[in-house]
């Protein structure tokens, strides 16, 4: 191999786009047309995704998205490691440490969510993972399972179980910044958390691909942002995030009228995914399918380490790349 790791920035738009075709094919042409959003690139200077190039073809990629911290009340710039790829025939070769190591030299902090493969990789370099963030699914149609007579029997019941949930009516995401920064912080009882200022919102909210599948639901002064939108053929209804509600069962009343919603609108499933224990709580009252997921934090500074791996940092579904993967079916539209 002529292998060369370079930034994502330096290749060509053919070079990127044959590899996402082959790497990531459902998200291949998003990806191609939004790589400098979806990758946030030139939020951090010189913090961009890394390419390796063998002969004029893109064959590996270390991704990531770059965002600040604010670690007792000090920011700290932060890279989540994000869509980590090798060519197949290239598999095994050390090609994925070489470009691991290489990201890790753009910035001190890292986080990341991962799978068996790729902790491997990390735990070389001095990597921790927890396991507290969970995904919760509800699903909501049955009717490409085995049990597709159940299907009407099961959505009664559904209409049933959230018949006395509140009945929200969403609205489209607002343009106030203001409004949307007050929805978005984090408690401040946090020791380390992601900072959700002016910049990030413009980035993840207002100047996304996807923003019009964004709709904000509310009851009485607790607010969640939910993402509606056609997955291979299936109507998902994502609850990206939800604020600290004032009153204890206000969160838990919040998603039971989400739900209630997804349910008369004929959605397929809903989803989640959180740390947060009070939403944990009260998603499993209503979403029943749980799976773990697997963070993973290393730090240059001890003082940022220990509050990764020995305090809390409190994550959404909006923090990181977890709904982003699902790249809306070409064409369709959710019906609000």
């Amino acid at each position: 191999m002529e292998l060369e790791l370079s930034a994502l920035s330096s290749v060509s738009d053919g070079q990127r786009a044959a590899f996402y075709a082959r790497m990531f094919p459902e998200r291949a042409d998003l990806l191609s047309k939004h790589w400098r959003w979806w990758y946030r690139v030139g939020f951090l200077p010189g913090v961009e995704p890394i390419v390796a190039v063998d002969k004029g073809a893109v064959v590996g990629q270390a991704g990531l998205l770059p965002v600040m911290l604010d670690c007792r009340g000090e920011a700290k710039p932060a890279i989540w490691f994000v869509d980590f790829a090798v060519l197949p025939e290239l598999q095994g070769q050390g090609l994925g440490q070489r470009l691991t190591n290489a990201w890790m030299q753009l910035c001190p902090n890292r986080v990341t969510y991962c799978n068996e493969q790729s902790i491997r990789v990390f735990k070389k370099y001095g990597w921790k993972e927890k396991f507290d963030t969970v995904c919760r699914t509800l699903p909501i149609h049955i009717g490409k399972t085995a049990a597709a007579l159940l299907s009407l029997p099961y959505r009664a019941m559904l209409r049933a179980w959230f018949a006395s949930a509140p009945q929200l009516s969403p609205e489209p995401l607002p343009e106030d910044i203001g409004r949307l920064r007050g929805i978005l912080q984090a408690g401040p009882d946090a020791a380390v958390s992601v900072v959700r200022d002016e910049a990030w919102i413009r980035w993840r909210l207002l100047e996304n691909p996807f923003k019009d599948s964004f709709r904000l639901f509310s009851l009485k002064d607790s607010y969640a942002i939910v993402r509606g939108f056609v997955y291979q053929g299936q109507k998902r209804v994502h609850v990206l995030y939800m604020d600290r509600a004032a009153e204890p069962d206000a969160r838990g009343q919040l998603l039971r009228g989400i739900l209630r919603w997804a349910v008369r609108q004929g959605a397929d499933m809903a989803w989640t995914a959180t740390n947060e224990r009070p939403l944990l709580e009260a998603a499993a009252l209503v979403l029943p399918r749980s799976r773990p997921v697997r963070f993973a934090s290393h730090s240059e500074d001890a003082v940022t380490r220990s509050a990764l791996l020995d305090e809390h940092l409190p994550l959404q579904a909006i923090d990181s790349d977890n709904d982003l993967m699902f790249a809306p079916d070409s064409g369709s539209g959710y019906p609000w």
